[in-house]
């Protein structure tokens, strides 16, 4: 029985470690989506900035083209100064060239306030791009590591899993019918008996049961954690 526990016992090491390697199978692609993730979305923030500085910058294109235009209406509306002949068509001309010239003057206001938020937004998106191009690299570089531990990972539990027939083939059949059972609950399935108490949940086993452990004749579960209990490994 002794051989079969020892048999059973490097079933188990095998197991534990497909399970270690099913672990980071499992999690390290979240681990690449998250950082993934994390750098499209930095990118989203600073092209949002950059779309903003350059819509500003055609808002600023469409200012200068109307003060520009406001000044050749003034500038035409000074030539005729020359052809007025009535008090009357003065007051209308000057009303006209004082009204363009206030309008010239919201319009460059409503430039200056749009220069100054392109200032500042261009000033927050250098930051971010800096921010970015500082934390890039070394997110691609553990984006790199993690794609290379799953490749290992995939890699290496086939090999083990490979191996794992050719323990079964030496325990009967049982023994393996209730470890496989056990398996699919937790693992692990065999833990030691340490002086009367199971090693997994650390409750007392019964003088009788624990005696059984000790002889290994038979298959012996602990009572509470449903463990195989095998003895203490010196």
């Amino acid at each position: 029985m002794k051989d079969k526990i020892k048999t059973l016992l490097e079933l188990q090491k095998l197991d534990t470690q497909i399970a270690d390697i099913q672990k980071t199978i499992k999690e390290v692609p979240d681990t690449i989506i998250s950082l993934t993730n994390k750098i499209e979305f930095d990118e989203r923030k600073i092209n949002n900035l950059n779309e903003k500085i350059a819509g500003s910058n055609k808002e600023i294109k469409v200012l200068q083209n109307e003060t520009l235009d406001i000044d050749q209406k003034i500038s035409q509306l000074e030539d005729k100064l020359f052809l007025i002949k009535s008090s009357k068509e003065f007051e209308a001309l000057q009303k006209e060239t004082g009204d363009l010239k206030r309008k010239k003057i919201d319009v460059e206001d409503n430039q200056l306030k749009i220069m100054e938020e392109i200032q500042s937004l261009t000033k927050n998106s250098e930051l971010l791009q800096s921010k970015f191009d500082e934390e890039l690299s070394p997110v691609k570089e553990e984006i790199k590591k993690l794609e290379a531990e799953l490749k290992e990972s995939r890699s290496e539990i086939e090999v083990i899993e490979n191996d794992r027939p050719e323990i079964m083939k030496n325990i009967d059949n049982e023994v393996l019918k209730v470890y496989t059972k056990l398996l699919s609950n937790s693992s692990p399935v065999a833990v030691e008996a340490k002086g009367e108490v199971c090693g997994y949940c650390y409750m007392k086993i019964p003088p009788q049961t624990y005696i059984k452990v000790l002889q290994s004749n038979e298959i012996i579960l602990c009572p509470c954690s449903k463990k195989i209990l095998i003895p203490e490994i010196s």
